[in-house]
């Protein structure tokens, strides 16, 4: 008794003090932005509070400290220290290390391995063996593009964040294969996290105030540092719960039919094309796996969207042009296959290990657009190879998951066929957008891979 009284105290006291602290680091990061100091002097002693809490609270409640991750991270772009949103998604828009975003990534990654040690090893299941084979495989390559990188800190910085996400997979598989009724408590802390994100993105719809301009036209993008972000986290989120919308109580559908109508609002006012045909490559999916009735709705669906919203129109309409009068590319397509050409041939400099993996916006100033060609000149063919095969491990973890599932109503069906969607409208997603680095996107897409992760190893014993 007296040994746990003991614990129990010291417990309190860490508890204590780490939120001492945090409060001490809030109250100066208040007193300093009221005097009108940088942005800096305000942000990182509050990311640093705020790290210390979550660090505690990791080595005690470990569960708990994912699901605050969850919540939070697709509201912490807006927190960035510098820089400033650029239509070619170049150099300025790069992380920086002290970045909440970056902070809580290197946290969750450290955290998530630790724990993931601690819970020592299982006999392993084939799914889950191929799945892990094919994620190390990949972080290796990127690790090894960090070999011939121009930029060591910007490749080191993106192999952290590509693993974060990878660790994400396994720690939520392993949660939920030591107790599945944590599934429910994870599901409500990914759509939790659109809340705030789709709610910035109406207000500034509606004021018009942080809409930023870019080739020509002004767009929102709510809490992340780019509109096209906002539409890869929307496309994630509205699938997800389409997916799931028959599968739950009526509370919950509720809940998540407010989501879905929050995150179709924000990701047409983002005016990410690419995110909106993702989107629909993946409801398509659903569609054919759970209730064929839904493609028709889709259909009307989209009959109503070019109907009412004239400006989701105009964003496909300049796709008809090729070029404007004075030369210059008409559309962020023919933009595309522009610069994809100029950034092959960075393919030259290190064809087996690439370049590293974020330098292509700092060497020719452009985002890659295009996840295929960032892995081939990143991370070289090896990059590539890997990549692929990381892709074609997803794809069969979503296949064994809708087979242990079988066309039954339930839960756990629900998030096969949410994975299985989400799944195609990355693969989609990722011909013209940046889904790879998108870590805010990622983690929430490695939720559902992780839970179609353990429904497949399940039915593999």
């Amino acid at each position: 008794m007296s040994h746990t009284l003991a614990g129990s105290a010291r417990a309190g006291a860490g508890w204590i003090a780490a939120f001492a602290a945090a409060a001490v680091l809030a109250a100066y990061s208040g007193i300093t932005f009221a005097l009108g100091e940088p942005r800096a002097t305000v942000v990182i002693p509050v990311a640093v509070a705020l790290s210390l809490a979550l660090g505690v609270i990791a080595l005690t409640r470990f569960f708990v400290f994912v699901l605050i991750v969850l919540g939070a991270r697709a509201s912490l772009d807006a927190t960035k220290l510098a820089g400033s949103i650029s239509a070619s998604g170049g150099g300025e828009t790069a992380a920086s290390w002290l970045d909440p975003s970056s902070m809580l990534g290197a946290l969750f990654i450290v955290a998530g391995l630790a724990w993931l040690i601690a819970q020592g090893p299982r006999t392993g299941a084939a799914p889950r063996r191929f799945l892990l084979a094919a994620a190390v495989a990949f972080l290796v390559a990127c690790v090894l593009s960090m070999l011939g990188s121009l930029y060591l800190g910007t490749s080191a910085g993106e192999v952290v964040r590509i693993g974060a996400v990878l660790v994400m997979i396994f720690v939520v598989e392993r949660l939920v294969d030591q107790d599945p009724t944590r599934v429910p408590q994870l599901l409500i802390a990914v759509f939790a996290a659109a809340l705030l994100p789709s709610l910035v993105t109406i207000q500034q719809l509606l004021t018009g105030s942080g809409l930023v301009e870019l080739n020509g036209s002004l767009r929102p993008h709510g809490t992340f540092w780019h509109p096209n972000a906002l539409g890869m986290f929307c496309y994630v989120l509205i699938v997800a719960g389409v997916a799931l919308f028959p599968h739950v109580e009526n509370r919950a559908k509720i809940a998540i039919g407010s989501v879905l109508a929050l995150t179709g609002i924000a990701l047409l006012g983002s005016g990410a094309r690419g995110a909106m045909i993702a989107a629909l490559a993946g409801l398509v999916v659903v569609g054919l796996l759970q209730n064929r009735r839904l493609l028709v709705g889709l259909g009307a669906l989209v009959v109503a969207i070019v109907v009412a919203v004239p400006a989701v129109v105009d964003r496909f309409a300049d796709l008809a042009e090729i070029r404007t009068e004075g030369g210059l590319e008409a559309n962020s397509l023919v933009w595309r296959f522009d610069h994809w050409g100029q950034a092959l041939e960075l393919l030259g400099l290190n064809p087996v290990t690439g370049t590293g993996l974020g330098t292509t916006r700092l060497i020719i100033y452009k985002e890659v657009h295009n996840d295929y060609l960032r892995a081939l000149v990143e991370s070289g063919l090896l990059g590539l190879l890997t990549y692929l095969g990381l892709l074609a491990a997803l794809v069969v973890t979503a296949v064994l998951a809708l087979r242990a599932t079988g066309p039954v109503r339930g839960l756990e069906r629900g998030c096969a066929v949410a994975f299985a969607g989400c799944v195609a409208a990355l693969l989609v997603s990722a011909v013209s957008d940046n889904a790879m680095t998108s870590v805010v996107v990622m983690w929430y897409f490695a939720v559902f891979a992780g839970i179609a992760l353990r429904l497949g190893v399940g039915a593999s014993r």
